[in-house]
C-alpha cells in the first residue's frame, strides 16, 4: 500500500494544462517519480498533467500514458498536496525509469460529458437562484454521470418552482452565451465575481480561476467547462429529493 500523502507531500507541483484549456485531448510530458503497490499497478507523477483528478465535484478523467515500449491504462488521477498520482495498469513493456518522455491521451467521451455538465451546473445555479428569487448556496455537487447532482440550500420546492429553474436554464443554453476563463488576484476578486455561491467557503489564496457564463454568473471554480453554452444541449431535471440540510437536485444533459 502506499501512503501518498508521505511520498507526496514535498514533490514538484504538477502544472495543470486542462485549467486554461479544457480541450486538450493529448499532450507531451516527462515522468517525474512513480510508486507501485502491486506489479503492474503504479502511481505515475509527471511534471504536467491533462488529466483532471477526482476534486471539486468533478470524476477523474481516465486514459492512456504512453511511451517508447511501454503503455499504461490511466484509471484514476488523484489530487494529493499540489501533485497528481495517476493510478495507473501497466498494459504493454516495462515501468519506464524516471525522466522519460511520456505522451498523454485523454478518454475524450467522458471528458466531454463531464464539461457539459459541469458548465450545465454553473446554469443550475443561476436559475434556482432566479427562481427563488434570492441567493443560493450550494452545500454539495457531483457533475458526473450516472447521478450527476446538486444539493442547494433551499426548500419548498414546488412544481412552479421547478418549471421556472428548467425555463430559465433552457434560455441560457439556447442563447449560446460564451464561457470565458480567467485568472485574478484576491484584491480583484470581488470585482470580478458576481452571482456567485459559496463565497463564505472560499479559501484565501493569491490567485483565483473564474469561470464566467456572460452576463449569468462568473464563479471561481477548477473545473473544466464547454466554451459556449449551447455545447452543454438540453438539460433535463431527473428528480428532486428533500435532505436534512435542504434540496438535492439531479440532472442530466442530452
Amino acid at each position: 500500500m502506499v501512503d501518498l500523502y508521505s511520498w507526496l507531500k514535498n514533490a514538484v507541483e504538477t502544472e495543470l494544462l486542462y485549467l486554461d484549456n479544457s480541450y486538450l485531448k493529448s499532450a507531451v510530458a516527462s515522468l517525474l517519480d512513480y510508486a507501485c503497490d502491486k506489479p503492474g499497478r503504479c502511481y505515475l507523477v509527471l511534471d504536467k498533467t491533462i488529466f483532471h483528478p477526482k476534486t471539486g465535484g468533478q470524476a477523474s478523467d481516465t486514459g492512456w500514458v504512453k511511451g517508447e515500449g511501454f503503455k499504461f491504462r490511466v484509471e484514476k488521477a488523484l489530487m494529493v498536496k499540489n501533485a497528481v498520482a495517476h493510478y495507473s495498469r501497466l498494459i504493454e513493456g516495462e515501468v519506464p525509469v524516471k525522466g522519460s518522455k511520456v505522451a498523454l491521451e485523454l478518454d475524450w467521451e467522458p471528458r466531454y460529458k463531464a464539461m457539459r455538465l459541469h458548465t450545465a451546473g454553473h446554469i443550475l445555479d443561476y436559475a434556482v437562484m432566479k427562481a427563488y428569487g434570492r441567493h443560493v448556496n450550494t452545500l454539495e455537487a457531483q457533475h458526473a454521470p450516472p447521478n450527476a447532482y446538486i444539493e442547494y440550500d433551499a426548500r419548498n420546492v414546488s412544481e412552479e418552482v421547478v418549471e421556472e429553474i428548467l425555463r430559465e436554464a433552457t434560455r441560457i443554453v439556447e442563447e449560446a452565451r460564451r464561457v470565458n476563463i480567467f485568472w485574478v488576484s484576491w484584491q480583484e476578486l470581488s470585482s470580478r465575481i458576481y452571482n456567485a455561491p459559496n463565497l463564505q467557503r472560499l479559501p484565501r489564496t493569491s490567485r483565483y480561476r473564474i469561470v464566467e457564463i456572460e452576463g449569468v454568473n462568473a464563479i471561481p471554480c477548477t473545473g473544466t467547462h464547454v466554451s459556449n453554452t449551447k455545447e452543454v444541449g438540453r438539460i433535463k431535471i431527473l428528480r428532486l429529493e428533500e435532505t436534512i440540510r435542504g434540496l438535492k437536485l439531479y440532472y442530466d444533459v442530452d
